[in-house]
């Protein structure tokens, strides 16, 4: 079997590789690859320069040799425009390999419509793919805008003319189904999954006590500013992996105005996370809103005892007080009181060996890559 994989429209494989995700990302194809699942699996991707990095990444045995990239040509290297055009005309470029797979899958909603419009094309079985509603966040923000009105009604048909859709979170589907009345047999919960070889815990003893981990972006959805500013309640250290142009500054700022010390180690490969996580007693997630959060499930498989929002997608890994803490909005005084609640547990082994039982039940890698080929299994035959 065959697959085709549509890259998120501006997303290329550099930028898997430079944000630290190749390694989370290539996870499920390279274990379809490994289990005979599929025989070959092509990534159309974004990124001009994406073949000539895949095989080099292929000569460090970092990429499986059968993920075959399909990079954007220089030609729509334009400005703002340049991948929209692309991301049309990709069901033109490629017919042969397009022939080629048995299935065809989306990544996020953004750019869905190259696989909409190859399912139509070449008569594909199309599976929709997404870890989170993009009309949801941006129409909480602005109903009027045209972005939200665009991924409506992007939302809308991708939906209406995929095979079968693909979610991470209970939240989001019930969303999907509420908002574009797609009924049962076309939309499937599959959490993300998490790799139990590596995120595993490693180190029960020697952890740092007095420090807070957070892994994740840093932009103006995950709440940073109010984690701070928790932190500074209980006079811990805040060490923050991940990224973000949009606020790293102002959050540096803000630290030392609330006299925290936050120390901000930017973005590490996915592989170098075990060890981090498992230098850590807590993990937290602040988040005003998320899909399913990988980070979360990662640093709990790792054995870190995890406090969270509670807000969808978060709180349908953490229960609070069964397998971690959650505070119960998302202000600064709530996610203080949490923090102070995890501090002072005494029941810590107990919410720590409840987390990673709920991560092997739920999120293990091995069954939700069963899961997912007999999907594939299962359009195939019914065409």
């Amino acid at each position: 079997m065959v697959l085709i994989l549509f890259f998120t429209r501006n997303v290329s494989l550099l930028t898997w590789l430079e944000g630290g995700l190749l390694e989370r990302e290539k996870l499920i194809y390279e274990e379809h690859l490994k289990q005979g699942n599929l025989k070959k699996v092509y990534w159309i991707t974004y990124g001009s320069e994406d073949f000539k990095l895949s095989s080099q990444l292929k000569k460090e045995k970092k990429l499986h040799s059968n993920i075959v990239i399909i990079a954007m040509p220089k030609v729509f290297n334009i400005p703002k425009i340049g991948s929209y055009v692309y991301s049309l005309l990709i069901p033109f470029l490629y017919p042969k390999k397009i022939r080629e797979a048995d299935v065809l899958k989306t990544n996020q909603m953004d750019g869905s419509w190259s696989g909409v419009i190859a399912k139509w094309l070449y008569r594909k079985p199309l599976v929709v793919r997404t870890g989170y509603s993009v009309s949801q966040l941006l129409c909480d923000k602005n109903p009027s805008s045209l972005k939200c009105k665009w991924f409506k009604f992007i939302e809308k048909y991708t939906y209406k003319y995929g095979d079968l859709a693909i979610v991470s979170s209970n939240h989001n589907c019930e969303y999907i189904k509420e908002k574009y009345h797609i009924n049962n047999q076309k939309i499937l919960v599959l959490y993300n999954y998490v790799n139990l070889d590596k995120f595993k815990p490693k180190n029960k003893f020697n952890k740092y006590s007095d420090r807070i981990l957070y892994v994740g972006r840093l932009n103006p959805e995950k709440n940073l500013f109010s984690l701070v500013k928790a932190v500074s309640d209980i006079n811990f250290v805040l060490d923050v992996y991940g990224e973000g142009d949009q606020i790293e500054n102002q959050l540096k700022d803000f630290a030392i105005k609330n006299n925290v010390k936050v120390n901000f180690f930017g973005v590490v490969p996915n592989d170098q996370l075990p060890k981090i996580y498992n230098q850590y007693s807590y993990y937290i997630l602040p988040s005003y809103h998320e899909g399913m959060p990988k980070t979360l499930i990662e640093a709990m498989a790792s054995g870190c005892l995890c406090i969270g929002t509670d807000v969808p997608g978060i709180n349908e890994i953490i229960s609070d007080g069964v397998n971690g803490i959650l505070a119960r909005t998302t202000t600064s005084e709530s996610i203080s009181k949490a923090l102070k609640r995890a501090v002072n547990a005494n029941d810590k082994k107990i919410l720590i060996h409840n987390g990673i039982s709920m991560v092997k039940e739920r999120c293990a890698l091995g069954p939700i890559v069963q899961k997912e080929f007999s999907i594939f299994r299962g359009l195939v035959n019914a065409k």
